[in-house]
C-alpha cells in the first residue's frame, strides 16, 4: 500500500522511462527504414506517448475516484441509518486511512443508535405506564407524544401528530393550553370533565432561550377532591355545632361574673375571667373556621369595585389600634394617597386586619409595622413588613396551614386562632392571586399578598 504521491511518481516515472526507452528505438529505427517511413515512425511513437500518458493519467484517476465513489455512497447510507457492510481498503494510504476512520465511525454511531434506540423504548416505557397522563407539543401546535392514561374524553385517542385544536375534546383545557402557547410560559389549572377533576399543568422545554416544545401533565385529583370535600363539610359542620354551647357558655359566663361579682384578688375571680377569656378566644376560633368554610365553599362572592386603599388602611388601623398600643407598637403606612385597588374592599379588609394582626403578635413591644402597597401593570401588591421572629425556609411552605404555628407558645399568649394566615391564603386564591412570606433584610418577615388585575 502506498500514499498517493508515491503511486503518482512511480507511475510518471514509469512513464516517462517507457517514453526514452521508445525514443531510443525509435532514433535506432530510423537509420534502418527509409526515409519516407520515417514520418509514420515518428506520428506512431507521439501516439504511443499521448495514448501512455491518457492511460497513466485514467489509471490515477480510477484509483482515486472509485475508492472516493464507494466512500460518498458508504455516508450517504450512514446518513440515512443504514450502517450495512463496512468499506474494503483501497490500495492508497490516504483513502485507507479515511475508510478505517469511515468504518470506525458507522460502528460508534451504529452502538451510539441502539443505546439511544434502547433508552429511547425504556422512557417511552415509563412515559406510558406513568399515573399521569403525559403529552408533548411541537412549536406547530401538534401533539408529537401521548401516553395511554390520558382520558379519550379529553385528548381523542390516536392524536399524535394531529393539532390540539382538532384532538383536544375539553374547552376548558384547550383554551388553557393554547393562553400558554401563545406567552410560552409554565401554568396550571383544574377543570372538571364529567363526574371527574383533572389538574392539568404545562411546562416550556427551552435551548438557548428558544422554546422547542412543551410538556403537558393531566393528573386525576377526583379522589383528593372528594376528600378535601368530606374534610371541609365536617370542617363546616362541626364549627356550626360548636358555635351554639360555646354561645351558651360565654352567656352563663358574663351572668356569673355580674351576678357574684367576686373580689378581682379571689381565686374565683381568676377561675372565672379564665372561662370568659378562653371562651372569647373558642367564639374567634369558630367565626374562623366558619369564614374559612364559605371561602372555600365558594359561598362568598367576590363583590370587586374600586377603592382606595389607603383610607382603607386607615380604617383598619383603627380596629387593630387597642391591639398594636397595649404593645407599644407603631404602625407605619408607605402608600400613595391615589392608589386604588380593584378588588373586595370588605375581604382586603380580612386581609389587612389578619396580617397586622399576625405581624404584632410576632413581633417586640416598641417595634415597628409597615404597610406597602403598589399598582404594576398587571397586578396589585400589598406587604406587611415586620421585625419579629422571622420564618425559617422551613416553616415558609405551611405557615399557611390551618392552625399551624411557628411558635406555639407565643401564639397561646397572644391568643391568636391559628387560622388568620390560612384566611388571608383563601381569599388570595378568589381573587386569582397569592401570599407568600419572605424574610426581611433587618429583621422579621415581609408578608406579601398579591393578585392581577381584572
Amino acid at each position: 500500500m502506498r500514499s498517493f504521491f508515491s503511486t503518482l511518481l512511480l507511475l510518471n516515472w514509469g512513464l516517462l522511462l517507457f517514453l526514452i526507452i521508445l525514443a531510443i528505438g525509435v532514433i535506432a529505427a530510423l537509420d534502418l527504414i527509409a526515409p519516407g517511413f520515417r514520418p509514420l515512425l515518428l506520428f506512431v511513437y507521439v501516439l504511443i506517448a499521448i495514448f501512455g500518458t491518457f492511460y497513466v493519467s485514467f489509471t490515477i484517476a480510477r484509483k482515486v475516484t472509485d475508492p472516493l465513489s464507494m466512500i460518498e455512497k458508504k455516508t450517504k447510507e450512514i446518513n440515512a441509518g443504514d450502517f450495512g457492510v463496512e468499506l474494503s481498503s483501497p490500495e492508497i494510504l490516504e483513502l485507507a486511512n479515511l475508510t478505517v476512520s469511515i468504518n470506525e465511525m458507522a460502528k460508534r454511531l451504529k452502538n451510539q443508535f441502539l443505546d439511544l434506540t434502547v433508552e429511547k423504548e425504556k422512557f417511552n416505557s415509563l412515559l406510558q405506564n406513568l399515573k399521569e397522563g403525559v403529552f408533548a407539543i411541537d412549536t406547530k401546535k401538534k401533539f408529537l407524544f401521548l401516553n395511554r392514561n390520558i382520558p379519550p374524553n379529553i385528548i381523542s385517542e390516536n392524536s399524535q401528530f394531529s393539532e390540539i385544536k382538532a384532538s383536544i375534546k375539553n374547552k376548558v383545557l384547550l383554551s388553557f393550553i393554547e393562553s400558554k402557547l401563545k406567552k410560552g410560559i409554565e401554568g396550571r389549572t383544574e377543570f372538571q370533565e364529567g363526574n371527574h377533576f383533572y389538574n392539568a399543568r404545562i411546562y416550556p422545554i427551552k435551548s438557548n432561550d428558544m422554546i422547542h416544545l412543551h410538556i403537558g401533565v393531566l393528573l386525576d385529583i377526583t379522589e383528593d377532591r372528594q376528600n378535601q370535600l368530606i374534610r371541609e363539610q365536617f370542617f363546616q359542620n362541626a364549627s356550626h355545632e360548636l358555635k351554639t354551647p360555646i354561645t351558651s357558655i360565654k352567656g352563663y359566663a358574663e351572668t356569673l361574673d355580674y351576678k357574684l361579682r367576686l373580689e378581682p384578688g379571689s381565686n374565683e375571680k381568676k377561675f372565672l375571667d379564665a372561662i370568659l377569656r378562653n371562651t372569647e378566644r373558642l367564639v374567634r376560633i369558630v367565626e374562623d373556621m366558619l369564614t374559612i368554610s364559605r371561602l372555600e365553599n365558594h359561598q362568598t362572592i367576590i363583590q370587586t369595585k374600586s377603592f382606595l386603599l389607603l383610607e382603607l388602611v386607615k380604617n383598619v388601623t383603627d380596629s387593630v389600634g387597642v391591639i398594636l398600643s397595649s404593645k407599644e407598637q407603631n404602625l407605619k403606612i408607605e402608600i400613595d394617597p391615589k392608589l386604588k385597588f380593584e378588588a373586595d374592599m370588605v375581604l382586603i379588609e380580612h386581609v389587612l386586619v389578619n396580617l397586622i394582626s399576625n405581624a404584632s403578635a410576632y413581633s417586640p413591644n416598641g417595634s415597628e409595622i409597615k404597610i406597602r402597597a403598589e399598582e404594576k401593570i398587571d397586578k396589585y401588591i400589598l406587604q406587611i413588613i415586620d421585625q419579629g421572629i422571622g420564618v425559617s425556609p422551613e416553616d415558609s411552605e405551611r405557615i399557611f396551614e390551618r392552625f399551624f404555628r411557628v411558635d406555639m407558645n407565643r401564639s397561646r399568649k397572644e391568643g391568636g386562632t391559628g387560622l388568620g394566615l390560612s384566611i388571608v391564603k383563601h381569599i388570595a386564591r378568589l381573587h386569582s392571586g397569592e401570599v407568600s412570606v419572605s424574610p426581611n433584610s433587618e429583621r422579621g418577615s415581609i408578608f406579601t399578598f398579591e393578585f392581577p388585575k381584572k
